[in-house]
């Protein structure tokens, strides 16, 4: 099957948020932020949203076509850049907390873990991959992914992700990537940091 991988857009993001917030509707750590399965897609949809737009002006994230119909998409902040820069991270922390006014002391817990754990030195940062939920197990995930990392070899950058999909780790794990780290959620899911040395 062609298809095709190209920079997002502006135009590109109404419709990849929706993409993505299907994909991980049923995602360990999406199910953690938003626990009510009913408002799960709608909520995961603004929050695709408001990263998809801070990492359009980035340049470094990719939507995947076939026969011109997004079907997949990443989400990277570049080397020396913060997805969550300038006001992004208070519209994300709004967002969560307008849906869970109850969990505030958690989920900035668990939040502040992951940021904790970032690495400090500069790196290619995989925030989010998404495929239209009919053509997992493709190979699209794979490719989109190797799209950027094809990049960050070229500059010899290395490149780092957290999962918190067991399944998705051997994926990660064949395209270069080592277990470095465990973050257990509060009363929620396990994350695996894992980090892609230069190439």
């Amino acid at each position: 099957m062609a298809t095709e991988i190209r920079p997002i857009e502006a135009h590109d993001v109404r419709g990849l948020s929706r993409l993505l917030a299907c994909a991980f509707e049923h995602d360990p750590w999406m199910s953690w932020i938003f626990q009510e399965p009913k408002f799960r897609v709608t909520l995961a949809q603004a929050w695709m949203r408001v990263e998809l737009e801070c990492a359009a002006e980035m340049g470094t994230s990719w939507a995947l076509l076939d026969k011109d119909e997004i079907v997949g998409g990443t989400i990277w902040a570049p080397p020396g850049r913060d997805l969550h820069e300038g006001d992004t991270f208070r519209q994300l922390w709004y967002l969560v907390l307008g849906a869970n006014p109850d969990r505030a002391g958690e989920l900035g817990e668990g939040l502040s873990m992951i940021g904790e754990m970032h690495p400090k030195e500069p790196h290619y940062y995989l925030n989010t991959v998404g495929i239209k939920p009919d053509l997992v197990g493709r190979g699209h995930g794979a490719a989109i992914i190797q799209y950027t990392l094809d990049l960050a070899d070229q500059t010899r950058d290395a490149c780092y992700l957290e999962s918190s999909s067991p399944r998705n780790v051997p994926l990660y794990q064949r395209l270069g990537f080592e277990v470095v780290n465990e973050i257990v959620m509060p009363n929620g899911p396990t994350m695996w940091s894992m980090w892609r040395s230069t190439r």
